[in-house]
């Protein structure tokens, strides 16, 4: 079973991407802060995070590019509700696997979350 860390300042998103994600066959653990997130990361692996891009203290991006400089390999998608042209630039440049827009594509989530995972394990495995 694939596992995710979903990481947003935001319970009320956290409540309904873990439960959404697990009724299609996903292990979600949640944290609603970047810091929190990179001492999970520290600890076990993620087949894959999601997080939002804007929170109170160390940004996604911010635990992005820690996640880089400490060699953490698991991959990154942005769920956000930030979705504008500036913030999908600096996802693109960012290293993120992919910017999913909180209005647009949440409905879609599980899906999008299995085609990460078959791009990103089928060229890394």
């Amino acid at each position: 079973m694939k596992r995710i860390l979903a990481v947003d300042h935001d319970e009320i998103t956290l409540s309904l991407t873990k439960k959404f994600l697990e009724n299609y066959g996903y292990t979600v653990e949640v944290t609603n802060s970047s810091k929190d997130a990179l001492d999970k990361l520290a600890i076990s692996h993620y087949d894959l995070i999601l997080s939002e891009t804007d929170m109170p203290g160390l940004s996604g991006f911010d635990m992005l590019k820690v996640m880089q400089k400490c060699h953490i390999t698991m991959p990154l998608a942005f769920l956000s509700s930030k979705d504008d042209r500036t913030t999908l630039e600096e996802s693109k440049h960012s290293g993120a696997v992919q910017l999913i827009s909180k209005r647009k594509d949440f409905i879609n989530l599980p899906h999008i979350v299995d085609n990460i995972l078959y791009k990103y394990y089928r060229v890394v495995a």
